[in-house]
């Protein structure tokens, strides 16, 4: 099996070295269109330089292919659109060849998702945002208790611009009496600004931001271009796969590269959320897997996602060894 990154101008560019030096039996793993150029990972079974020969019709009949049968039957009930049950079940099917069907299922994943969990030392501030019920405080909390090494703990902020007790229930959710708290984006920014001269990272609870609001849109926008941050975006599990996706996309245009996928232990069809992902191309970082806020938050990987796929269970999505 050989897999290689094609890049071209634009996808139909991209495509045509993938096909000239491949041939029609390649298989698509990802596609991302970053900085004016597409880039397209591909696998092919045969060696690279192999002259192609057309398929006789005999040849061309659908063979039954059990992986591939059982991966698409798996992502079906977990609700997860075409195109991602196509793309998964072929990849997994072909480079996980020989293996269990959770082991295949986790290297289809792998050509189709990036995983970058949160580093428990990051180089900037974190900026938690996502639509209202995401999940965000809680997030913060856990972020706060889990992601904090002793040298360079994070510090939990509260951004309470509208007053509605965000800052009370990060605090209760942190068995804190209080913590610290921004009443407007001015005060926020200073904050940011302070920690970053004194070498002190924050995680920040924001404001819940509406993804079909353009206005409140341009907020978080700008919030986001005006401090030393990275926004990360939390995204429930909950909800229809097309809402999902379109959310998604909206707060990746606004700056999220990466998001922490909430509420896991709260649905049983997780295959919505994770293709939503997918295709708004932005990674997944931490995975919540229960409401506690110790241990409530898992490292992503495309083990864990391939387990609570085959298994549902959250206590029991850990990585595969070799799979994660």
């Amino acid at each position: 099996m050989k897999m290689k990154m094609f890049v071209g101008r634009t996808e139909e560019e991209a495509m045509a070295l993938v096909r000239a030096e491949m041939g029609p039996d390649a298989v698509i793993l990802s596609t991302r269109d970053e900085d004016g150029r597409v880039e397209i990972r591909a696998a092919v079974e045969r060696n690279f330089g192999q002259k192609f020969a057309a398929p006789k019709f005999a040849e061309a009949r659908p063979v039954y292919d059990e992986t591939r049968s059982t991966l698409a039957s798996t992502l079906r009930w977990h609700g997860a659109p075409d195109g991602f049950v196509h793309m998964v079940s072929e990849a997994g099917s072909r480079l996980g060849a020989g293996m269990e069907a959770i082991n295949s299922l986790t290297v289809g994943i792998e050509g189709l998702i990036t995983f970058n969990p949160l580093n428990p030392r990051p180089a900037k501030s974190l900026l938690l945002v996502g639509p209202p019920g995401s999940g965000k405080t809680t997030a913060v909390a856990k972020l706060a208790t889990l992601l904090s090494d002793k040298k360079q703990p994070l510090e939990a902020v509260a951004a309470d611009f509208d007053s509605s007790g965000q800052t009370a229930r990060l605090a209760a959710l942190m068995l804190k009496p209080s913590v610290t708290f921004a009443l407007s984006p001015d005060h926020l920014i200073k904050l940011v600004r302070d920690a970053d001269d004194r070498g002190q990272k924050l995680v920040i609870d924001c404001p819940s931001f509406n993804p079909l609001d353009e206005a409140d849109m341009k907020r978080c926008s700008d919030l986001i271009s005006f401090m030393n941050v990275e926004p990360v975006l939390v995204m429930s599990a909950e909800g229809h796969p097309m809402d999902l996706e379109d959310n998604a996309r909206v707060f990746a245009a606004a700056g999220c590269k990466r998001v922490i996928l909430t509420k896991l232990d709260a649905v049983r069809r997780r295959g919505g959320a994770i293709a939503a992902i997918s295709s708004a191309r932005l990674s997944i970082a931490q995975l919540g897997l229960t409401q506690s806020v110790r241990g409530g938050l898992a490292p992503a990987s495309a083990g864990r996602i391939a387990r609570l796929f085959v298994t549902g269970n959250t206590t029991e999505a850990e990585p595969l060894k070799g799979a994660a």
